[in-house]
């Protein structure tokens, strides 16, 4: 299965989806240099997303960080140094019992 991928201005998921505790990758096709990106804090203070921050040189991908929460309604938010226009990230469970409804 593919890595996941975010772009880092619009939010937008490749090869979703991001699941808890697997890896992903930001991108970012609408700018170029050197993009910085920070979670968003759980409950307990932990980022939802590790390493935090986390940087790379756009329009490639960063190195790869690794998901650690299951995101509350509406997803996890994230700081990036680009215009974000706000998107939230959907992080799933990994256990197949808990996505059942």
């Amino acid at each position: 299965m593919p890595t996941p991928s975010v772009d880092v201005v619009s939010g937008q998921v490749t090869n979703p989806p991001i699941e808890d505790g697997q890896p992903f990758v930001w991108t970012c096709a609408e700018d170029t240099g050197s993009i910085s990106v920070t979670a968003q804090d759980m409950p307990g203070g932990k980022p939802w997303f590790t390493p935090s921050p986390i940087s790379f040189t756009a329009p490639g991908p960063s190195a790869e960080v690794t998901a650690k929460g299951v995101s509350p309604v509406g997803g996890w938010s994230y700081v990036a140094n680009v215009n974000t226009d706000h998107a939230k990230i959907q992080v799933e469970s990994s256990r197949p019992q808990a996505k059942a409804s």
